[in-house]
């Protein structure tokens, strides 16, 4: 099988005509530039992937009794990249009890956002003043945020993590790239943070000779054409796809092509 022919359309291109049909070739267009096009007749099937945004998990920490030199201490584990972080979130009362639990939760955050400023972990540290430290992860491309229980306190997982799916990340780190750049331009690449979906187009093209006559022989090819759910027309592009799938696209132009 061929390599996958990858086109990127972005947030910034209106993307509602970007799949047509003209005289029996089906075209993808960026903008209003016919980038691929390929005989209606060579289409094996076609079939999409939606991305989802994901869920950003979210624990909770809240102190317990407030006491005088003691220890409050809970952990965060998340995953970034490809490592598995641990952290020990930790701060101890002095002399004098702690008035409020404000004043627990205020240190827990001052450990948590030096650790955030390190880049140990990926989260977005709230403002100071809560009785209870609420913490999410500043991306559903770390979603695997989680904390287990310390002394002295409680933390409670309040929104379970969800992994996204099409992620401008994950393709980023499969080595999509736009295989027609513009002349004179670098290959559009997925934007980490946004959703895209995935629309294959199975192709059977031409490809060598030999045999009799110097033939051409077929074979597959699958035209991935990756859209920012974000950009203009969307809807209306994946409403185009979708007649394509279950065969309702009954535009003429199908029948225009000898190719």
């Amino acid at each position: 099988m061929n390599k996958d022919i990858n086109i990127i359309l972005t947030t910034a291109e209106t993307v509602a005509a970007a799949v047509d049909f003209v005289d029996g070739l089906g075209r993808i267009l960026k903008g209003a530039t016919v980038t691929y096009t390929y005989p209606w007749k060579k289409l094996q099937a076609t079939s999409k992937s939606t991305g989802a945004a994901g869920t950003v998990g979210i624990i909770t920490a809240t102190p317990g009794a407030l006491a005088a030199n003691t220890e409050y201490s809970f952990f965060i584990t998340q995953q970034i990249g490809s490592d598995l972080i641990t952290e020990k979130i930790t701060w101890v009362s002095g002399a004098t009890a702690p008035a409020t639990a404000d004043i627990v939760c205020d240190g827990w955050r001052d450990v948590v956002l030096a650790h955030v400023n390190a880049g140990r972990l990926a989260i977005t540290v709230p403002a100071a003043g809560a009785v209870t430290l609420i913490l999410p992860a500043d991306s559903v491309d770390n979603f695997n945020l989680r904390g287990s229980n310390g002394d002295l306190g409680t933390v409670a997982q309040t929104a379970a993590p969800v992994a996204p799916v099409g992620r401008g990340a994950d393709l980023l780190a499969d080595g999509i790239v736009d295989s027609f750049p513009a002349p004179g331009a670098a290959a559009a690449l997925p934007v980490a943070g946004l959703s895209y979906s995935e629309y294959t187009f199975e192709l059977m093209m031409p490809k060598g000779n030999g045999g009799f006559n110097e033939q051409t022989s077929d074979q597959a090819v699958s035209l991935k054409v990756y859209a920012d759910e974000g950009a203009g027309g969307w809807a209306a592009l994946d409403a185009v796809v979708d007649d394509v799938i279950d065969g309702t696209y009954t535009a003429a132009e199908l029948l225009g092509s000898n190719v």
